[in-house]
C-alpha cells in the first residue's frame, strides 16, 4: 500500500503534460511540483535510519502545509485575511521546529500535524465563504481549487485522529488503520490531478473576469 500512495504523487505530473498545462499555469504547476516531491521524498523516508526520520517528518509537514497554503492563499482576495495567513503560517513553522528540537516522540510529530489540519481547514472555510461572497453565478464545482480543497479535507479529515493518536496505538493498530489514510491520501492526489483538468477547461481567467462584474463592496 506505500508503494501505491508513493506512485499516485506521480498522476499529478502526468496529469499536466496530458492536460497540457503550461509552465504560465501556476496552480497546475505547483501540483506538479508537489507530485514530484512528495513522490521523492516517500522513496528516500522508507531507506531512512530511524533516527533521522524525525527530521523528515518535520520537513514533510512544513512542506505539504506549505504547497496547500500557497495555494489558497493564492486565490483568497482580502487583504487581510491573507496577512494572517502569512502570520500564522510563521508562528505555526516556528512552533514545528521548535517541537521537534524539544518534544519527544515515539512515532509521529502528532500535535504540529493537528494544528496544522485546523488552520488549513480554516483557510479553506473562508475560500468557501469568499467565492459565495463575490462569485454567485459561477457553479463552485466549475472552479479547480473546490477539488484541490475537497482532496485537502479528505485527506487531512480522514486521518486526522489517527495521526493525533498515533503515538498511543500499537503496531498492530497502526497498521489497520493506516491503510485508511493511505486510501484518503489516495483520493486527495486524484481530485488534485482532476483539478487540473477542470483547470484547462475552465481557465482562471474566466473565473476572475467573471468575478469582476460583481462590485466589491468590502471596504475593510
Amino acid at each position: 500500500m506505500y508503494l501505491l500512495v508513493t506512485y499516485s504523487y506521480l498522476i499529478l505530473p502526468l496529469a499536466f503534460l496530458l492536460f497540457r498545462s503550461k509552465i504560465k499555469d501556476r496552480i497546475p504547476v505547483t501540483l506538479t511540483l508537489y507530485g514530484l516531491f512528495f513522490f521523492g521524498y516517500l522513496v528516500l523516508y522508507h531507506e531512512t535510519p530511524k533516527d533521522v526520520r524525525k527530521y523528515l517528518q518535520t520537513f514533510y509537514t512544513i512542506l505539504e502545509y506549505s504547497f496547500f497554503t500557497y495555494i489558497f492563499w493564492f486565490h483568497i482576495r482580502k487583504k487581510a485575511f491573507k496577512n494572517l495567513i502569512l502570520i500564522s503560517s510563521v508562528l505555526f513553522i516556528t512552533f514545528q521546529i521548535f517541537f521537534v528540537t524539544t518534544a519527544t516522540f515515539k512515532k509521529l510529530d502528532s500535535i504540529p500535524i493537528g494544528i496544522e489540519t485546523i488552520l488549513l481547514f480554516v483557510y479553506i472555510f473562508y475560500f468557501f465563504y469568499e467565492f459565495s461572497k463575490y462569485m454567485e453565478d459561477t457553479f463552485i464545482y466549475n472552479h479547480y481549487t473546490f477539488w484541490i480543497a475537497v482532496g485537502i479535507m479528505i485527506y487531512l479529515g480522514g486521518s486526522f485522529f489517527f495521526y493525533i493518536l498515533i503515538n498511543s496505538l500499537t503496531v498492530s493498530e497502526i497498521e489497520k488503520f493506516g491503510n485508511m489514510t493511505y486510501v484518503a491520501e489516495i483520493i486527495k492526489n486524484l481530485l488534485f490531478a482532476f483539478s487540473i483538468f477542470i483547470y484547462k477547461r475552465h481557465p482562471v481567467n474566466k473565473v476572475k473576469n467573471h468575478s469582476k462584474k460583481i462590485p466589491n463592496l468590502d471596504m475593510i
